[in-house]
């Protein structure tokens, strides 16, 4: 059919459109696709070192002296794809294209997800565009350079293949899709274990809406054959089976890492961002905003990008755009629509559980309790949901599962109007997101320069650890993340820590304490000397704990007057 053949010429797009969020390279050469002062240092930080380290963590003891030890790799597959690129053509290229084929893979993701819901590869191509340039990713992920949040193709085939399964016309077809399906599920936990918890919420709005969209054929909008019990319990444990040997195994190995009484990252730090009642770091008026509002979801505007400055800058946008929501709209329009009441739930589900537990539609309409269903759900009842400390990252799921809905919206007019609109309808998805939603457009680009003296160290230092000063970005509340970047060039182990908290020598140790109380002594991570009888002793156990310098830069300090402080 016409569908079929236009859908061939799929990749021609996606290649197009997934390198339109990068024109800002186009400002010139040596630039990296991010935020300045977003988590790029970092980032750059971690793709490199951990090659050396051990894709999936080790012992670190480059960051974090003294108190080195454990530590889990965010971004085990950019270590893989930029370490195999860098040799080859460089740092900064082998960065920006992994974050091009990062998009590129989640939209053919969702795509493939879609053309199997919808049977048709046209009207899918506007699920492959909502979720691989969905404004969270755009925004927060490439703009602000977290870049594991990136890792989202798995789930999307995890979905896919266990939608085939539970399709399959016998058992043993069950067996095989649930295994791909497990194996899918279980590469999104060692890409990213947030993500995973992130996409597992869409468990929740499936098993409220599968009995109407299983009797209708749920796995696809067309009428299906409804498989037997036995196919159905072949998919399922085929797909368990896979999940635990993959997805577990990698968590018992994080688990144990973070349980090392020397880890980095240790099970009491990651408990502690845990939220429990009353729930204060999530009220909508909180300012580091962790939740969404649903006016985000309709927000229009480049103005309307949320900006976070603690520890580093951080955007975020919700909105994706009314063309994506209306098709989202027009699927439930059919007789025939529980199929659509499936991913339109979930999205309705995932998007609700982004706003918190105060559902707030903006900072000042929201419950003053805890009401929100969907989010309690997913914080007490789903496994490892109480480790998400930021619930505006179920806009990721709820994308996903809207651009389903849209496709179905999109093969309904197409129905209507004529295959012709099909091809037109991701344009339009895409323009919407690029030219009036908040998602910055272009993104951002970033140089990153290495002060000449961080080259030279050795002509001025003996071998070993340095401390550097200031922590804090003229007294904001931005850590210098650019340290990171420099460690590559120096060598030397460094006190920072990749948490957004002062690092535990700067604050236990009362003189380095005392520097930092002068740098930041107002705001959320203000700095303060606990113990000012110990501050001239602490001075002394500098050299004592291994320190043989301290690399001072002065314009990082904030300007008082003619003086810098």
């Amino acid at each position: 059919m016409v569908g079929d053949r236009l859908g061939r010429f799929a990749p021609l797009l996606f290649l197009v459109l997934a390198a339109l969020p990068m024109m800002g390279l186009l400002e010139g050469p040596e630039r990296f696709v991010g935020d300045p002062y977003g988590e790029l240092p970092v980032k750059l930080w971690v793709l490199e070192s951990f090659e050396k380290i051990g894709v999936l963590g080790g012992n670190v003891t480059s960051i974090g002296f003294p108190y080195t030890g454990p530590l889990n790799n965010p971004d085990p597959v950019g270590t893989l794809v930029t370490g195999a690129l860098r040799p080859v053509i460089g740092r900064i290229e082998a960065y920006n294209l992994y974050l091009y084929l990062q998009l590129l893979a989640a939209t053919f993701s969702a795509w493939a997800l879609a053309a199997h819901v919808t049977r048709d590869r046209l009207a899918a191509l506007v699920g492959g565009v909502i979720f691989g340039l969905s404004p969270l990713v755009l925004a927060y992920a490439v703009t602000g350079a977290v870049t594991d949040i990136l890792n989202l193709w798995p789930y999307p085939l995890a979905l896919l293949q266990l939608l085939r399964a539970l399709g399959a016309p016998s058992p043993g077809a069950a067996i095989r899709r649930g295994l791909a399906a497990g194996v899918f599920g279980g590469l999104g936990f060692v890409t990213c274990p947030y993500n995973f918890v992130v996409f597992a919420a869409l468990a929740f709005p499936f098993v409220l809406f599968v009995r109407g969209a299983w009797n209708e054929g749920m796995v696809t909008a067309e009428p299906a054959v409804r498989p037997d019990r036995r196919t159905l319990l072949a998919a399922l444990g085929a797909t368990a089976l896979a999940l635990v040997l993959v997805g577990g195994t990698n968590a018992l190995y994080v688990h144990a890492m973070m349980s090392d009484p020397n880890s980095q990252m240790s099970s009491t730090t990651v408990g502690a961002t845990r939220h429990f009642p009353p729930y204060k770091f999530l009220e909508p008026g909180h300012r580091d905003r962790y939740v969404a509002y649903l006016a985000d979801y309709v927000a229009v505007g480049k103005g309307a990008v949320i900006e976070r400055t603690t520890a580093s800058r951080f955007y975020r946008a919700f909105a994706p755009g009314l063309v994506a929501i209306g098709l989202a709209v027009v699927a439930l329009i059919p007789a025939r629509r529980k199929i659509a009441l499936l991913w339109g739930g979930a999205a309705l589900f995932c998007a609700l559980a982004s706003t918190g537990p105060f559902l707030p539609i903006t900072r000042e309409v929201a419950f003053v309790q805890p009401v929100n269903l969907t989010w309690l759900l997913t914080q007490y009842v789903l496994p490892g949901g109480n480790l998400i400390l930021e619930p505006f990252r179920y806009a990721l799921s709820a994308s996903l599962a809207l651009g389903v809905c849209a496709s179905i919206g999109a093969s309904v007019i197409a129905r209507r109007f004529g295959r012709w609109i099909l091809p037109l309808l991701p344009l339009a998805v895409s323009a919407e997101v690029f030219a009036v939603s908040p998602a910055p457009f272009p993104l951002a680009t970033a140089t990153i320069t290495v002060p000449g003296l961080y080259t030279t160290l050795d002509s001025y230092l003996p071998p070993g650890p340095i401390l550097e000063l200031p922590y804090f970005d003229r007294g904001s509340d931005r850590m210098m993340r650019e340290q990171f970047f420099y460690q590559l060039f120096h060598h030397r182990p460094i006190a920072n820590e990749v948490m957004g908290f002062a690092p535990r020598y700067l604050r236990d140790n009362q003189f380095t304490a005392s520097l930092l109380a002068i740098e930041k002594n107002t705001g959320l991570l203000k700095v303060t000397v606990s113990d000012p009888g110990r501050v001239e002793a602490d001075k002394a156990r500098l050299a004592t704990d291994g320190f043989v310098g301290v690399v001072v830069w002065p314009p990082g300090y904030r300007k008082i007057g003619r003086a810098h402080v």
